[in-house]
């Protein structure tokens, strides 16, 4: 099995988990997107061969990945929470112009998929241009990164991420991560991805929470 179903319109789906697919190489098509309103938990489980959550239509192609033009279009309005874990061809969740489409997301935990580049990645045949400097998730919670080996970027490219209402952050065993995690002057959390070496302290498993601060290998806060 390739994908999990075709044609089909889900408009009153709220959950949906996809575990052990073993086959799967992607879960929706760009089609099926507008119809998935309602949907609000996303939870994708030990699919070896899932390389894309989004697929265009031509999904029998290789050039899967979704053209830019259409980014815009495509969004979950209602999801708040993301959750992929063992997937191990999967190089990104989405591409980068999609995360304005995604208002109330407050939960988004990627763990132990080994060649994800980033969460948010880049179409080749979209335009930069197109993507705004600075995306924002205004409802992000808690985000959690866990063993990552190959994760470079939070996002692709020269778009910095601002989480303002971010309460708990977290990564563990991302060595190669290059996205400065900061806070801004106001108290939100700030994802900046032009930075030219792996950022400090990326090997080391982190946390950070409102309240508290910056955690390191169960030191006390910073």
């Amino acid at each position: 099995m390739r994908c999990l179903w075709k044609g089909l319109v889900l408009s009153k789906l709220t959950t949906l988990e996809v575990v052990k697919c073993k086959r799967l190489t992607h879960v929706f098509t760009c089609s099926m997107i507008v119809s998935l309103v309602q949907l609000k938990v996303l939870k994708i489980v030990s699919c070896e061969e899932l390389e894309q959550i989004i697929a265009r239509d031509n999904d029998d192609e290789n050039d899967q990945i979704l053209l830019g033009d259409h980014l815009r279009s495509l969004c979950f309005p209602d999801l708040c929470e993301i959750e992929i874990r063992e997937c191990n061809k999967l190089e990104s969740l989405f591409p980068v112009a999609m995360a304005s489409g995604l208002p109330k997301l407050q939960t988004l935990r990627v763990s132990e998929a080994s060649q994800l580049l980033g969460v948010f990645g880049q179409d080749d045949r979209a335009s930069p241009v197109n993507v705004e400097k600075e995306m924002v998730l205004p409802n992000l919670n808690e985000l959690s990164l866990e063993q990552l080996s190959s994760i470079v970027y939070f996002s692709f490219g020269c778009c910095d991420f601002l989480f303002p209402r971010l309460e708990k952050l977290k990564f563990h065993q991302c060595p190669k991560l290059t996205t400065k995690f900061a806070t801004t002057p106001d108290g939100s959390m700030s994802a900046q991805s032009e930075v030219p070496e792996v950022a400090e302290d990326s090997s080391i498993n982190r946390e950070w929470t409102r309240n508290k601060g910056w955690k390191e290998d169960g030191d006390s806060c910073l």
